[in-house]
């Protein structure tokens, strides 16, 4: 009976570790659909990301949490540090993770963790001090006049082996702690990772490397790829050549010489990783900035535009590359970074009030995972902040009905003043001999909340409209010129409980949405 009972026991708890490893998070990739599933159902990131000491200040992870809040986010992007986690060689303190899995679970909010390791903004400023120390062990990055950086090399075997244990430490203690609960939802691989000044590393063992030939490994991929390849990278490949990197690649070549052993390094940590608790990770790239003449001026190796594909080839285990986009050129940025393989992540954004519209283009335009603004630690009293929550408002309740829509080419957005659309009239096609005429409600001012919004179709004739600053009107773009009729206007995306939504008519029959956002469902007479 014992016996019995012994094995019903262990049945059922090998079941319940299947339902728990099913419902992993995990990304998913159909035909170039991309999802972050989470607990067996899609999940859009709305976002905001710590200042980069949060993590070591349980005060300052408290406020940041009340700024989260504040903003209406649901995803925290919380950084943990190598240097605080091993301070001594295989002695690992997770008090940090186990702090931020305490703060996300009282705010009731999901997270992600940014690994500084070997690499933060194209420098190694957050290695533990042992690392730093020894030089002979963990030797750096040589600039072109041999002078020696702080930059741990991607060369370096030790350094390389010592990050990847550390990283999977973490990752086993996220499996003992939240293995069921799935707080945690991916992990980031280090941080803008590449060289911060130096194109490549000039020490004798990498010039000799540089001087060899490509290694056929990834010459056979970009042959492969060669249809798809980014734009940089079309300009200088040559499908079936073969040979030394500066031959083959040009005025590439130092960056995607030091891209290939980036990303080979961050790979061998990311699969350590996996190989204890297989969470989704990614990499995120400090982008080709205006102005920007030479890899060095950005990390050269990160995964820039440049040398995506080399990212690819090199780092299999990585779910997404991530662009951290601050600059104004957004929908530039976005098309780069979303591909058949590869979805559209954007885990830090400016927290000018200009990029408070991205969020509506990340979603719907390039049916993005995720969207996280930087610097929430003290969003509660920032002003600045105000635009972004009036963006977080109207979309976190619609998050669930938007991921259900995307790639169906039934929804669409409209930003105000974004240099490809207009600044102060927008008319999108929404059914065959239906126009929505988009007028916003205030002249474009790039420095004052501008209008954006999304339109979807629910069903033939009925639609959910978005946003905040502008109104629209629906017009026939066949037979005579006339507006539609508008059959019913509710407020709110379903009917409230508390009765506080309303059905508007009369001299309210317009579908007007204020500068503090909000939510309506339209429904109209199609033409016959």
């Amino acid at each position: 009976m014992r016996i019995t009972i012994l094995f019903a026991m262990l049945i059922g708890a090998a079941a319940s570790l299947q339902a728990a490893e099913a419902n992993m998070p995990c990304v998913t990739n159909d035909q170039g659909h991309f999802r972050l599933m989470v607990d067996g159902a899609p999940f859009l990131m709305l976002g905001g990301q710590a200042h980069n000491s949060t993590t070591s200040s349980a005060a300052r992870l408290n406020t940041f949490f009340e700024g989260l809040k504040s903003l209406g986010g649901n995803t925290a992007e919380i950084p943990i540090y190598w240097e605080q986690v091993e301070s001594k060689p295989g002695h690992y303190d997770f008090s940090q993770v186990d702090r931020v899995l305490e703060g996300a679970r009282t705010a009731q909010v999901r997270v992600v963790l940014l690994w500084f390791g070997t690499w933060k903004n194209g420098e190694s400023h957050y290695t533990p001090e042992w690392v730093k120390r020894d030089r002979k062990t963990y030797p750096r990055v040589l600039d072109a006049w041999g002078k020696e950086t702080d930059i741990v090399s991607p060369l370096c075997a030790a350094a390389q082996a010592a990050d990847a244990n550390a990283f999977q430490a973490v990752m086993r203690h996220l499996s003992e702690v939240d293995g069921k609960q799935h707080t945690v939802i991916m992990m980031q691989v280090e941080n803008e990772p590449g060289f911060l000044g130096p194109d490549r590393d000039y020490s004798a063992t990498a010039t000799e490397l540089f001087n060899g030939a490509v290694p056929e490994e990834l010459a056979a991929y970009l042959d492969a790829h060669a249809a798809t390849l980014s734009e940089s990278m079309k300009q200088v490949w040559r499908s079936g050549a073969r040979g030394p990197w500066k031959t083959l690649l040009g005025s590439l070549a130092e960056e995607t010489f030091s891209a290939w052993h980036v990303a080979r390094y961050v790979n061998a940590v990311a699969k350590a990783g996996k190989e204890a608790y297989a969470l989704p990770m990614y990499s995120n790239a400090w982008l080709v900035e205006p102005g920007g003449e030479r890899a060095g001026k950005w990390p050269s190796g990160g995964a820039t535009e440049h040398v995506l594909d080399v990212w690819k080839a090199a780092a299999p285990a990585l779910d997404i590359i991530a662009p951290d986009i601050y600059f104004p050129k957004f929908r530039h940025y976005a098309r780069q970074y979303t591909r058949s393989d590869n979805p559209l992540f954007v885990p830090e954004a400016n927290d000018n009030p200009f990029f408070s519209a991205y969020p509506f283009q990340t979603f719907v335009e390039f049916n993005g995972l995720g969207f996280s603004v930087f610097g929430m630690d003290d969003a509660v009293n920032d002003k600045k902040m105000d635009d972004f929550k009036v963006t977080y408002g109207v979309l976190r309740p619609l998050l669930p009905l938007i991921a259900q829509f995307q790639y169906t080419g039934k929804m669409q957005c409209f930003i105000q003043g974004i240099s490809e659309g207009e600044d102060w009239a927008h008319t999108l096609t929404v059914a065959p001999g239906v126009a929505a005429v988009i007028q916003y409600t205030s002249e474009f001012d790039p420095t004052k909340a501008r209008g954006r919004g999304l339109i979807i179709e629910l069903a033939p004739g009925e639609y959910l409209v978005a946003g905040s600053n502008f109104s629209v009107t629906f017009r026939a773009l066949e037979g005579l010129p006339r507006d539609i009729q508008i059959l019913s206007i509710n407020e709110g995306a379903e009917e409230a409980e508390d009765g506080v939504n309303r059905k508007l008519n009369g001299d309210e029959r317009h579908v007007n949405l204020p500068i503090e956002g909000g939510v309506r469902k339209v429904k109209i007479l199609l033409p016959e």
